[in-house]
């Protein structure tokens, strides 16, 4: 399955594709309440608390059974943060490679078999590793290098195709790969290149029809989203900047694909890009906004950011043309709540990501929780 999209399309009916491409970038119409869902609200708790007292978790990712994927805090002594899935109230730690001391793991993806994939400390030395956890075994993807190397995993389709990133060592630039019938292939880039800590590509989120959504250097220098299948590499171009990258963070089996990039005015936007055509969401009036995730029938969710106040972010849904905030939409919404990013979002609008108390201050990843919203219509 692609990173952010699902095979069920229950909202099919209620969504107007045409409506939604007529309008022009930034371009919002509006809307009664009605119009779009409202939400009941879950908090996905950690596993348990640290013996420093925290207790973090955070969504990434959901599939069609309401499966959420992410990281969480553990009481484990001697680890921090664990790979962990949330299935109808049954919280899970997946483990990690590793059984070191402080070993740590984090989910990223999940298709509709339950099949994750992300990172995870192999050992007490080596950078973390890309993992596919399948029947209750979580195993390393590898790098295809040698030791002091790391890789990611970032995306998995039905096929179980996985997507990510590696690297040969710490500071050497990220490469976008596909994990495909136990080889890996890299990505490549659009002719650009990466100096120490740099990023020549990295990879997102696969489709099933195995096409790949990313970023990649250009000779100019910021990075431009990408779709890859099969060796070829399409730039998607941005919404008219250049000053600051342009990254795809997913695609649904409709070819759609959404991300973040510059405009000709220097403001970041999300963006959903179809048919060679990238149109700008909006920001409801704030300074910054990013897609993360678009389901099969075209809503997308990602955040917003004010740069007067960076510590409050909201999250969005953007549904048929007109953009909103989430926190207006749940109705019990508890009033020391503010989610602050949608992660992904099912076929049956199911929504995950993280909140924060108001404000969500400099230490607000020791109070962070993953979410889990789902449509009351």
């Amino acid at each position: 399955m692609p990173k952010r999209t699902l095979s069920r399309r229950l909202f099919a009916g209620a969504l107007g594709l045409a409506t939604m491409l007529a309008l022009q970038p930034g371009e919002a119409r509006a809307a009664a309440p009605a119009d779009l869902p409202t939400y009941t609200y879950l908090d996905l708790g950690p596993l348990g608390t640290t013996p420093g007292g925290r207790a973090f978790s955070e969504a990434a990712a959901v599939n069609a059974a309401g499966t959420a994927a992410g990281l969480a805090t553990t009481s484990l002594r001697g680890y921090s943060l664990r790979a962990t899935t949330w299935t109808g109230g049954v919280v899970r730690d997946l483990g990690a490679i590793s059984t070191t001391a402080y070993s740590s793991s984090q989910a990223t993806d999940i298709n509709d078999l339950g099949v994750v994939v992300g990172a995870s400390h192999v050992n007490a030395t080596d950078p973390m590793h890309a993992f596919v956890h399948r029947h209750g075994v979580m195993s390393d993807l590898g790098t295809g290098y040698g030791p002091g190397s790391g890789s990611v995993a970032q995306g998995i389709n039905e096929a179980g195709v996985v997507v990510g990133w590696r690297y040969e060592a710490q500071g050497a630039p990220y490469r976008g790969v596909v994990w495909r019938d136990g080889e890996i292939v890299e990505i490549g880039s659009f002719g650009g290149t990466a100096g120490p800590w740099g990023t020549l590509s990295v990879a997102n989120a696969v489709n099933d029809h195995g096409q790949v959504v990313g970023a990649a250097a250009t000779p100019d220098g910021p990075l431009h989203g990408f779709v890859w299948m099969d060796g070829v590499l399409r730039d998607l171009g941005t919404l008219g900047g250049n000053g600051e990258s342009t990254v795809a963070h997913d695609i649904n089996d409709r070819g759609e694909v959404v991300g973040m990039s510059p405009t000709a005015d220097g403001e970041m936007r999300a963006f959903l890009w179809r048919d060679g055509d990238m149109r700008d969401l909006g920001a409801l009036g704030r300074d910054l906004s990013v897609a993360y995730g678009v389901n099969g029938v075209g809503q997308v969710v990602g955040t917003l950011q004010s740069a007067a106040d960076f510590r409050n972010d909201h999250a969005f849904l953007w549904q048929d043309g007109t953009m909103v905030d989430l926190n207006e939409r749940v109705p019990e919404l508890p009033a020391s709540v503010t989610l602050q990013s949608a992660q992904d979002i099912n076929d049956s609008g199911m929504i995950v990501g993280f909140a924060c108390p108001i404000p969500c201050d400099l230490g607000g990843d020791e109070v962070r929780r993953g979410f889990l919203l789902t449509p009351t219509d």
